[in-house]
């Protein structure tokens, strides 16, 4: 039997290489998008674009002010779904121009399809709920009335994880739960003060409701040193703006991780309503991302601290 040896040119061994590197790239994009959440913050009638059915095409999820509540709407190729809450359910939100709804997209199923989680209000009652495509539709899966929803484990190859809690009274409590079977089932997950910076935000949040009269006693422990002249133009502004501010809502997710899977930096977007203490009948909200980054030299208390915020 006679073997042919086949010999390439350089300029082909080169452009095989070059095709193999695009085709590894374009595989961890699409990976990392499956992973990413998408945030948006509702103002006024949007139109979110996102595969939500798991066809491998763009849809579309409307949502609308209409009256005083919103009403969300998925439109497929061919298809129309409304998204509704269950009977037992609080309403997806009613508008408010000082609490906008929020709308996140995040596969924690890890199928490819994201879920969609809202962040709203109703007569200034915080509103949570999760929305799933499961057999042709959109189910309404879990409901609730926390004001802080986080997501951790989504940029590693551990089981994602979904927090909902209540910052309330200086202190955050919260509850963790994973995808399972089309179910969120509850888990018992160690968590401490420090977890994703929870002193660190109730410490700010706690901060920013005393403005403007605590402007000058800002807390020097949940910053860090190097902090920037435009972070500190967002106390500035919060502060001259001479309001009473109120906490609203909030959501945090990992922004880093490290080799062993460990979070390094946590993003926090927080709400806040801002009564101006001139005229109370002028009300504004004022929304912050805030980035924290783990301190190695703070494992107690503040072990994640403030290295970049500004307004969203």
């Amino acid at each position: 039997m006679k073997f042919r040896v086949i010999f390439l040119k350089k300029k082909y061994i080169y452009f095989l290489l070059l095709t193999l590197i695009i085709l590894i790239l374009l595989l961890i994009l699409l990976v990392s998008k499956n992973y990413s959440p998408t945030f948006n913050k509702i103002l006024n009638d949007t139109a979110i674009k996102a595969d939500l059915n798991g066809d491998g095409k763009e849809d579309i999820l409307s949502v609308k002010k209409i009256g005083e509540k919103y009403d969300l709407e998925v439109k497929t190729k061919d298809k129309s779904f409304s998204i509704k809450t269950d009977k037992n359910s609080p309403p997806i939100g009613h508008y408010s121009s000082y609490w906008p709804m929020r709308v996140t997209l995040m596969d924690v199923s890890r199928d490819k399809i994201p879920e969609i989680f809202i962040q709203s209000s109703n007569k200034d009652t915080p509103i949570q709920h999760i929305f799933i495509w499961n057999d042709g539709k959109f189910e309404n899966l879990f409901s609730n009335t926390n004001n802080i929803l986080g997501f951790i484990d989504c940029k590693n190859n551990k089981t994602p994880k979904v927090i909902s809690g209540k910052l309330q009274n200086d202190d955050i409590t919260l509850s963790n739960y994973i995808f399972l079977n089309y179910k969120f089932k509850n888990y018992n997950y160690e968590t401490n003060n420090v977890f994703m910076g929870k002193d660190t935000i109730c410490s700010f949040v706690k901060f920013v409701q005393g403005l403007p009269h605590n402007e000058s006693y800002r807390p020097k422990d949940i910053f860090v040193p190097t902090l920037d002249k435009s972070s500190l133009s967002v106390i500035d502004k919060l502060a001259g703006d001479n309001n009473s501010y109120v906490f609203q809502d909030g959501i945090f997710t990992e922004n880093k991780c490290n080799q062993d899977g460990e979070v390094s930096e946590v993003l926090w977007t927080l709400s806040f309503k801002g009564v101006s203490n001139l005229n109370s009948n002028t009300v504004k909200n004022y929304t912050i991302n805030l980035l924290l980054t783990k301190d190695e030299n703070s494992k107690d208390n503040f072990y994640f601290k403030i290295t970049s915020m500004y307004f969203k």
